[in-house]
């Protein structure tokens, strides 16, 4: 039995139980079957992704913009996390999986470490993402769940 056909009772229980709540499943990124797709990942790599949210909440304020940028050229991720700048691999695998890390930084005195910190920390945890238009959402292992971090494309 696939985890698919376990999921999809369950489901339908929870759409039951709960009809107040509208969102439809197959808008979730993982759902149905899950193929590789070039141009998602083409999408994806080699754009500037900017901090918007952190955590369900709009990003703290910073003197630089925290991002982060997937390269196509070889499975490399780089960005700035606030102050310290941060590299690393990455793995896109399959539609709407992604897996960043393990990630190294710089290590510069900064006067905001936590929110730095977090930003990192909510990349590490990264399993699944979302794109819409010029939005690339993060999550962990559950994507109905609050997103880790929302970005935003932007022009370098």
């Amino acid at each position: 039995m696939s985890l698919v056909s376990c999921l999809r009772p369950a489901a339908a229980l929870v759409l039951l139980v709960a009809p107040a709540c509208s969102f439809d499943l197959n808008e979730r990124p993982n759902a149905g079957s899950i193929t590789t797709d070039e141009p998602v990942a083409a999408a994806l790599q080699d754009v500037r992704w900017e901090l918007r949210e952190l955590g369900g909440q709009p990003a703290p304020r910073t003197e630089r913009r925290p991002f982060l940028l997937l390269r196509n050229n070889r499975p490399r991720v780089e960005g700035r996390a606030a102050c310290n700048q941060f590299s690393g691999p990455y793995t896109l695998a399959e539609r709407g999986r992604l897996r960043l890390g393990p990630l190294v930084t710089t290590r510069s005195a900064c006067p905001d470490l936590a929110a730095e910190g977090a930003f990192l920390q909510a990349l590490n945890q990264a399993q699944h993402y979302r794109l819409s238009r010029n939005t690339l959402t993060l999550y962990a292992a559950d994507t109905l769940g609050t997103p880790l971090a929302r970005l935003e494309a932007v022009n370098e």
